[in-house]
């Protein structure tokens, strides 16, 4: 396809779009959108998955175990812990009232209240484990030591046929009691809904009865669901609300945000119904976090693009009577840098598919529907209902055609900046730079890792309090022990062997089936998360060498450090990968290479800045033990994509003002032009992204915080002075190796004033001659040729001034 069929096509599209027929049969169709996609939309949530192990890929290896034992077990089952407790001791009769709750947890029909034994169905007991062991004693009824091991920590029940799994556990101190509650999960609401239930049972004692919490997984699971489903209206007021704040103050209109706002929550409406339709297919992974984001993400990228086109259609309608034409020449304009800008940020989401971390992968595809979808109904429903509006809607201060509309405007704030930038360019890019490269210093502090389930949350939901009171009265690790899952054959030397570690406090068998048998390793808290993690790995690396590839270890530890270890290799894998797309998709825009090396750079300063300044923020001002594993990697493609998005404003602006003036002159103009747009265009992301502090959860913090201050920085700082400053610096040279390199002047053979065209359309020019060796005054002469410095002799129609 030419360039000249594309450039017709785009032009029979763009009267589609805003034709004076055209308009209502785009209204029509977006009305036959709606009536599909909104009754999606609305079971969005009936999909999300919130449970840690579907965020793994399936290679990890206490993903495997997590396999294993739902084959063994029938099913998918999430452990709940239920802990009583009464300062100065448990009485008889809370242990009465504790007896009647677990009969009623026994009732409830997805509480399993027993599982089949490991042993088969023969019944073996402590005795039988002694007898075992006989064998191996000497004369003096001495155990060798790996076995004095396994008869000091292995732990068996008194089974038959079943382990009953309502258990009650009396701490030592004797002020609290647990108790084990297995629920069969059949989705995350299900589970909250038992979690509530159980909740209730253990409530309703007397008055002076045991307090009571329930925690673990079941338990934190039930409480992030809560957080999302109370919030996610709040969230998004909160969002509109900056979105409107914003749109007010920069069209100084009553009526106008409306159409904007509008087109936006349409747009969420439509990314909500194809989001639904990906994930029931199972394509892609919802969770509640990337649903939140979702709502953000198009509420600010749809203002985003609101603000540029609304701001060149206002240009445009004091050059243009007719209103038709006007938004036509507007989306000519700045639909080409709505599409690069839309494109950017869809292909670096898009560059998380390559994540292994499901949740990664899944949040990558949700948020570039939501973009993709915000970026159609900006350029489609946008521009008919603005043109169905007609001029009015930008009431009180309605722009009428006047004269000389094209001329460029005098003054005004960025203008004088960038003619400040102007005067030592060289000095202001190397001052900013240097000022930016002292807040990424604040890396110093940054810390990752660190946030267990308790520091998930910003309150203290009951799960957390719970497993406070748990780590107070019982061994740590008793609640949340490491699962071993290995087969049959070799079973005794995984049991032997683990017994052996120092780090490894009990052993207790558990469920079997398949073939398979789950053993519940305790191991010695102590030292941190961090230390947790280390001696749970170099568990897994010793049992590998034991009985791989026969045996797998799970549990939350290890789930959380697989994920740590999926997220750096996702990092080294995604981040040059978006950095490559972003490149590409700027190169082809910009028709350049450097210029595209010159933004990428300043985005990546950019980052590394706010980090910096997030680092700090963490640790002094927030308090935050560590940052989540994903962090750094979605605050770099949200950063990248976004900061990028704004460059391209800017730029596609600059370049289009290079065409006529030169680079030096171009970058001013184009400052001037986009500044306050751009501005206001990151005001609102920033806005949007900071209201997802309304979320109690310190991963939704971090990000907001991280992204907001990042905008802010890249709209204020790098956009404004940074870019600018390096474009006047290298010049024409920062389009090579396109034709604007070798300047306007030289390709065009005159200078770059605006009447070039007019001056080569006519045939006549006046000219000046200057007559050599002797003084004279200057001669204009006007011939329909090319200009000759003629010699004395007088020629027909000459004018010598004399």
């Amino acid at each position: 396809m030419t360039a000249r069929t594309a450039g017709r096509l785009a032009g029979l599209l763009v009267g589609l779009l805003c034709g004076r027929r055209g308009k209502w049969l785009v209204l029509a169709v977006w009305l036959g959108v709606l009536a599909v996609a909104g009754p999606a939309a609305a079971l969005l949530e009936t999909v999300q998955k919130d449970d840690v192990a579907s965020y793994l890929p399936g290679s990890a290896d206490s993903a495997q175990a997590v396999r294993r034992i739902l084959g063994m077990q029938g099913g998918s089952l999430v452990p709940a812990v239920v802990v009583y407790t009464r300062p100065g001791g448990v009485t008889e009769a809370d242990e009465a009232e504790i007896a009647r709750d677990m009969k009623e947890f026994a009732r409830i029909g997805d509480v399993v209240a027993e599982m089949p034994a490991p042993t088969g169905g023969r019944t073996f007991d402590r005795g039988d484990l002694d007898r075992e062991l006989a064998a191996y004693r000497d004369a003096e009824g001495r155990l060798p030591k790996p076995l004095r091991a396994v008869e000091e920590k292995l732990h068996i029940p008194e089974v038959s046929r079943t382990i009953d799994l309502l258990v009650a556990e009396r701490s030592k101190d004797g002020e609290a009691v647990q108790v084990g509650v297995i629920l069969r999960d059949r989705g995350a609401r299900e589970t909250a809904a038992l979690v509530e239930r159980i909740r209730r049972i253990a409530g309703t004692g007397a008055p002076d009865g045991p307090a009571a919490y329930v925690t673990g997984a079941a338990g934190f699971q039930a409480d992030s669901l809560a957080v999302f489903s109370t919030v996610d209206t709040d969230l998004l007021l909160a969002a509109t609300g900056v979105a409107v704040a914003v749109l007010l103050v920069t069209y100084r209109s009553a009526v106008l945000w409306l159409l904007p706002l509008g087109t936006v929550l349409v747009g969420l409406v439509l990314a909500m119904g194809v989001n639904y339709g990906l994930a029931a297919a199972g394509t892609i992974t919802v969770s509640s976090v990337s649903v939140s984001l979702l709502m953000v993400l198009v509420i600010g990228t749809g203002t985003d693009y609101a603000l540029l086109i609304v701001a060149r259609y206002r240009e445009e309608l004091r050059r243009h009577a007719d209103r038709h034409e006007a938004m036509a020449v507007a989306l000519r304009r700045a639909g080409p840098a709505v599409v690069a800008s839309a494109a950017t940020v869809v292909a670096g989401l898009l560059c998380l598919v390559a994540a292994e971390l499901n949740s990664t992968r899944g949040l990558g595809p949700v948020s570039a529907v939501g973009v993709a979808c915000a970026m159609v109904a900006m350029l489609t429903l946008l521009p008919a209902v603005m043109v169905v509006a007609g001029r009015w809607i930008f009431w009180p201060v309605v722009p009428h055609p006047v004269p000389r509309a094209g001329a460029e405007p005098a003054g005004g704030a960025w203008r004088a900046l960038g003619h400040r930038i102007a005067r030592d360019p060289r000095r202001v890019w190397l001052v900013t730079l240097a000022a930016l490269a002292v807040c990424a210093a604040g890396l110093t502090s940054y810390r990752e890792g660190g946030v267990g389930n308790a520091g998930v949350f910003l309150n203290r939901p009951d799960s957390v309090v719970g497993q406070e009171v748990a780590a107070r009265h019982f061994p740590a690790g008793a609640a949340d022990p490491v699962q071993v899952v290995t087969g049959e054959q070799h079973v005794r030397d995984v049991i032997i062997d683990t017994a052996q570690r120092p780090e490894v406090t009990a052993i207790a068998l558990g469920a079997a089936g398949n073939g398979d048998i789950l053993l519940n390793v305790t191991v010695r808290a102590g030292g941190g998360q961090e230390s947790e993690q280390r001696r749970v790995l170099a568990l897994r690396d010793r049992l590998r060498a034991v009985a791989a590839p026969d045996v797998n270890v799970g549990g939350n530890t290890a789930l959380i450090a697989d994920m740590e270890r999926g997220a750096q290799r996702d990092r080294e894998v995604i981040i040059p990968l978006v950095l490559l797309v972003v490149f590409a998709v700027l190169a082809l825009l910009l028709r350049s290479l450097v210029a595209p090396l010159l933004l990428l750079a300043t985005v990546v300063v950019s980052f590394l800045a706010t980090l910096g300044l997030s680092a700090l923020a963490f640790t002094h001002l927030f308090g935050f033990a560590g940052v989540d594993q994903g962090f750094v990697l979605l605050v770099f493609v949200f950063l990248v994509a976004l900061g990028v998005d704004y460059n391209i404003f800017l730029m596609h602006r600059v370049r289009e003002e290079a065409r006529r003036h030169g680079t030096a002159r171009g970058a001013i103009l184009g400052l001037e032009a986009t500044g306050g747009v751009i501005t206001s265009a990151g005001v609102v992301l920033a806005g949007t992204f900071a209201v997802l502090v309304v979320l109690p959860l310190t991963q939704t913090v971090q990000l907001a915080f991280s992204v907001a201050v990042g905008v802010l920085l890249d709209t204020m700082v790098v956009r404004s002075v940074l870019v600018t400053a390096l474009t006047l610096d290298v010049g024409d040279a920062v389009w090579w190796p396109g034709r604007l390199a070798r300047g306007v002047r030289r390709r065009r053979g005159r200078g770059p004033d605006a009447g070039g065209r007019a001056a080569r359309g006519s045939r006549i020019r006046p000219q000046v001659m200057l007559r050599p060796r002797r003084l004279t005054r200057p001669r204009v002469i006007l011939r329909p040729g090319p200009a000759v410095v003629g010699k004395r002799e007088k020629r027909e129609g000459e004018f010598s001034g004399k």
